[in-house]
């Protein structure tokens, strides 16, 4: 499905990449600032990794006595951590949630990787779209008001 939409994408705006010129709104010099300022793909994983610890510390927290003073009554241990909580029917609920961190690390790192080359054609796309709207705006004709009511 991401493959369908990039293809889309780059399949609309090749005709602006064909004439690759600037504009005043969206200047060529643009392609290297928009890709400069992406987040390098690395450093998404490398934020993803410590997610993944952040997250792990956070299962880790015991909460059962908190679950206790709240109801008596709940299905708790006083050494009960929210993975022990909310993994309780689901015994892979720590490697789930594990593959889940690392799946959405290397889909953003991907994804920057994409952006890198999608984002200068966008912008050459957008610089294509002012120049065809100030020209249009250009050859209309001048109307007054009343040419309207007619």
């Amino acid at each position: 499905m991401r493959q369908l939409v990039l293809a889309a994408a780059i399949a609309c705006a090749l005709p602006a990449a064909a004439s690759a010129q600037s504009s005043a709104t969206f200047p060529e010099e643009m392609d290297e600032e928009i890709v400069r300022s992406l987040p390098h793909p690395y450093d998404v994983e490398e934020a993803g990794d410590r997610l993944g610890s952040a997250v792990g510390a956070i299962l880790n927290v015991p909460i059962g006595g908190v679950i206790q003073a709240i109801d008596p009554a709940a299905r708790a241990h006083r050494n009960d951590t929210v993975a022990d909580v909310a993994g309780r029917d689901d015994p892979f609920f720590e490697e789930r949630v594990e593959d889940d961190v690392r799946g959405l690390t290397l889909k953003t790192a991907d994804l920057m990787r994409q952006l890198t080359v999608v984002a200068p054609v966008l912008r050459r796309s957008l610089a294509d779209l002012e120049r065809n709207l100030e020209g249009a705006i250009r050859q209309r004709p001048d109307r007054d008001y009343d040419d309207y009511r007619r």
